[in-house]
């Protein structure tokens, strides 16, 4: 009787199993350290972020649709405001995806006019009161002035600032141009 050869067979070994397992855990935490979604310093870079978007398209609709827009900065949150010329009042965007108010718990804001004598709004709103912080005209123009945003959570994330001129351009503070003035207006929510 003659036997037969057993094909060689391959595969791994216990050890370099373990040892892939291992590397892929070390990836995995490394990964889930570098893009913790809780950092208060990334949510405040995310919030800048949104903001400076939803202020560009707040913008476009505005000169589009030919109407007044508004950011109404709150102690939970922001929203953004249209102007009904009809009733002489504002009212906040509902109906607008991009736009609907938003709560973002951890995060501050503060509004300061840019070379303005007054501020549009008060420090604190009164109860019930729609007024702009900022304005969006459908001209084109924009109420210049710089938007800061802070993290409640964490007193050493530094704040992040976002600065918008009379044309609506926003841009970081890091970019500042020469000559951007300084406000004396302000609105601050804590």
């Amino acid at each position: 009787m003659r036997l037969l050869a057993r094909p060689k067979q391959s595969g791994f070994t216990l050890i370099e199993v373990l040892l892939v397992i291992v590397l892929m855990a070390v990836l995995m935490g490394v990964a889930v350290v570098s893009l913790n979604p809780s950092d208060p310093s990334r949510r405040v870079q995310q919030e800048r972020e949104r903001l400076q978007a939803k202020i560009g398209y707040a913008r476009l609709l505005a000169e589009t649709d030919q109407m007044e827009v508004g950011l109404q900065l709150l102690p939970e949150g922001y929203r953004f405001l249209r102007f009904d010329k009809m009733r002489q009042q504002w009212y906040a965007i509902d109906n607008d995806p991009a736009l609907k108010p938003q709560e973002t718990l951890g995060i501050a804001y503060s509004w300061r006019d840019a070379g303005v004598a007054q501020s549009i709004a008060s420090t604190e709103p009164k109860e019930g009161a729609v007024e702009p912080d900022m304005l969006l005209l459908s001209s084109g123009e924009a109420t210049p002035g710089e938007l800061s945003i802070r993290s409640r959570d964490d007193a050493r994330v530094e704040p992040l600032k976002l600065l918008i001129n009379d044309l609506g351009d926003t841009r970081y503070v890091e970019d500042k141009p020469a000559g951007f003035g300084e406000g004396s207006g302000a609105s601050t929510y804590n």
